[in-house]
């Protein structure tokens, strides 16, 4: 059983991670006027990882879920780090900057190693700007233009 112990209690973390956004979405109305409310896919969503953590740790019991490696080493946990770090980068640079300028640099530091630097300036300019006309025109949630710093 010690074998498997790893994925049990990552099922379990990730499992109250879920109950948690499930509580807070039941503040949300789950229907509005027109259709889906606000509260309509964060509870979903939730409830969906819920019942997946759920099969991983029951995977996890029987033995399906195991793994030489009990932590990712060498180039993989460089990737997790990296992409961590770009996170964490990007959630301090929203802050700062809003949306647009954050987004765009999040995803240049993400594509820059696997594109060239005039594709990936394009690939972010775009996707950035795509999914900002995506919130605001059709979705009508509005993401900030400026952060603090403008």
């Amino acid at each position: 059983m010690s074998k498997y112990r790893s994925g049990i209690w990552a099922g379990a973390v990730i499992f109250l991670l879920a109950l948690f956004a499930f509580v807070l979405s039941l503040s949300y109305s789950y229907s509005g006027a027109l259709g889906p409310g606000p509260g309509f896919f964060p509870t979903w969503l939730s409830g969906i990882l819920m019942a997946l953590s759920i099969w991983y740790i029951y995977e996890s019991v029987k033995g399906k879920n195991t793994s030489s490696e009990s932590w990712p080493t060498g180039q993989s946990l460089k990737h997790i780090l990296f992409i961590i770090i770009s996170l964490v980068l990007f959630v301090i640079l929203f802050t700062l900057f809003g949306f647009l300028l954050a987004g765009f640099i999040f995803l240049a530091i993400l594509f820059y190693k696997e594109y060239r630097w005039y594709t990936t300036l394009l690939m972010s300019a775009g996707i950035t700007g795509f999914i900002y006309w995506m919130f605001n025109s059709v979705l009508k949630v509005y993401l900030p233009l400026g952060g603090i710093l403008f």
